[in-house]
């Protein structure tokens, strides 16, 4: 009772933190965050795949002080792979890969990934603005982990199984480093509230498989970055400030 007591109490100061316009005062501000980013691969991430996708959720709160602490997950996701000969022990010569029936299969091929990190950061607002907006600076540490994920449409290719499937799905995982300078702008509107910026990360990864057909033994370690830019739709959880004036 006393824990459901004292968690009532922080989601109503939560609600009631704002009494005055957002202009004038730096206050607490929790937010979650929905965020998309295009990124380029560098490193050895470009060496298997190409132009990434990268959905985020962010969760997390800015202090009267303007720091920001935050947990971040992300989806990474294409369709662009450049790994070679993934599945090249099953092609014919004129690179069909033959299914059960003796037709050509329709196996597809995609990345799959995910980032999740602690974040902090710095705001900055800029002379004469916004108290709570302007230049911000993250640093971020946490994890990642990707590999190749293929689609047996009907499951009519006997040697990719799913038993067999972990012999070539390159699955890839490690240390995870992340870079940010951007704007963000908190308003008196919950609806007016948004992050853009250049985003870095860095994987310090290791392949997670023993052994993988096309590539032999796979326990290397690779170093992997992925640069983009990041748009952000801020939901800050406070009640939206009073008018500056009334009228009667």
């Amino acid at each position: 009772m006393k824990k459901y007591l004292l968690l009532t109490f922080f989601f109503y100061l939560s609600l009631t933190l704002i009494s005055q316009n957002l202009r004038d005062t730096t206050i607490l501000i929790p937010f979650v965050n929905f965020s998309y980013s295009p990124q380029i691969p560098g490193g050895d991430f470009a060496k298997r795949f190409g132009f990434t996708n990268n959905i985020g959720i962010n969760i997390g709160f800015k202090t009267a002080k303007n720091w920001q602490l935050e947990l971040e997950g992300n989806f990474l996701f294409s369709k662009n792979i450049k790994e070679p000969n993934v599945l090249a022990f099953l092609q014919t010569s004129e690179g069909y890969i033959i299914d059960r029936y003796g037709d050509a299969a329709n196996v597809l091929m995609y990345e799959r990934g995910f980032t999740e990190s602690i974040i902090i950061g710095k705001l900055t607002p800029f002379k004469g603005t916004n108290k709570n907006s302007g230049l911000m600076i993250k640093l971020g540490i946490g994890f990642m982990h990707h590999k190749i994920r293929i689609e047996n449409q009907d499951d009519k290719v006997p040697a990719l199984t799913k038993k067999n499937l972990v012999y070539v799905d390159r699955l890839t995982m490690g240390l995870a480093l992340k870079q940010y300078i951007g704007y963000q702008h908190f308003g008196d509107g919950k609806l007016t509230n948004f992050n853009i910026g250049l985003e870095v990360t860095e994987g310090f990864t290791q392949g997670m498989r023993d052994y993988q057909f096309g590539y032999g033994e796979y326990r290397e370690k690779r170093t992997e970055l992925l640069l983009g830019i990041r748009l952000g739709w801020l939901i800050p959880v406070y009640r939206q400030a009073p008018a500056e004036y009334y009228i009667d």
